[in-house]
């Protein structure tokens, strides 16, 4: 994140009172964005190398930043950094400040067209099987836009990476970023056709422990499937044939007749829906469920490109995703 060039300097005024020093009633703009940029990042050598200074410049900002204010931001010790009371009403308060900068300058590029590089990072099998269209939609709508969309099932840290927006699918998000939630996701049990004629009938939960199961670790809970039917929710211990990390090789497992496998709806709702793989208790889903959620950098959503890409996901995805009312329909 470059500071803009005409706003270096710039004297935005923070807190001010009567008995203080008129040089410390003020805080430069380049102060106010160092810090944002260091509390979001934890670091002051990351915050240095993305706002291309040196760490002893970023120290120093912060330093005078403070001493300005009057108060302790920032908590220092050998091995982490922390915010203080005060430091977390300035960040919600200069994260206001540079949005409405940021807003400020977007104004002034209205009679221009959206252009710019987007870069997004998001997990193999939902980047694959949905993301990637979703994009190319994007892209046909903003053509002076470029998009580079890494995919990759780490949860990659967006400025170290250089990344603007993470689409990622998780329970948590309490990981530094602004979130918005995009749609919840759905995990169904299923299993081929040819699997389910050469064994035996699957009526209730409970009779898949005799079966072939095909597991996704974070779908088990102390080994076990969990079914939820309405308030009423089922552990059911299972043994695994096949054990993955990943939900594509799960599913070509699943479509190779291997076993009954628990996968998300967007990912194999084409499945179920040309009869490739078929609904195993199709009443029941299972009761861990995740949200999928556009993840960013609060100070940087201002940015005209982030923040069109975000609202197209919203308005593309619905309220009810594609995958899910294919299912339901």
């Amino acid at each position: 994140m470059m500071l803009p060039s005409a706003l270096q300097g710039t004297r935005i005024r923070c807190q001010a009172g009567a008995s203080e020093n008129m040089s410390k009633s003020f805080a430069t703009f380049t102060q106010i964005t160092v810090f944002v940029r260091v509390a979001e990042l934890g670091s002051l050598s990351a915050a240095a190398r993305e706002l291309n200074l040196s760490p002893s410049a970023v120290s120093k900002s912060l330093s005078q930043l403070e001493d300005r204010l009057g108060v302790l931001l920032v908590k220092r010790t050998t091995r982490s950094m922390t915010l203080t009371d005060s430091g977390r009403i300035m960040l919600e308060r200069a994260n206001g400040i540079l949005s409405d900068v940021e807003s400020t300058l977007d104004a002034t590029r209205q009679s221009q067209r959206l252009e710019g590089t987007l870069r997004v990072t998001c997990s193999i099998a939902f980047g694959s099987k949905q993301l990637t269209p979703i994009v190319g939609r994007y892209l046909g709508a903003y053509p002076d836009v470029d998009a580079r969309v890494t995919l990759d099932d780490r949860l990659v840290n967006l400025a170290e990476e250089n990344f603007d927006v993470a689409v990622r699918i998780t329970v948590d998000t309490d990981s530094g970023y602004a979130a918005r939630k995009l749609a919840p996701i759905h995990w169904v049990y299923c299993a081929a056709p040819a699997y389910l004629a050469r064994h035996e009938a699957i009526l209730e939960p409970s009779d898949l422990m005799r079966h072939q199961c095909l597991v996704y670790p974070e779908m088990t809970m102390n080994g076990a499937w969990t079914f939820r039917r309405e308030t009423m929710v089922q552990h059911i211990g299972i043994a695994s044939r096949l054990t993955s990390n990943s939900s594509l090789a799960l599913r070509e497992a699943a479509l190779q007749g291997y076993g009954v496998a628990c996968l998300p709806t967007y990912l194999v709702s084409h499945d179920i829906l040309s009869g490739h793989l078929k609904l195993v208790v199709p009443e029941y889903r299972a009761a861990i469920s995740h949200s999928l959620y556009a993840m960013y950098y609060r100070s940087r959503y201002a940015r005209a490109v982030i923040r069109s890409f975000i609202d197209f996901l919203v308005a593309d995805i619905g309220e009810v995703p594609v995958w899910d009312r294919a299912l339901s329909s």
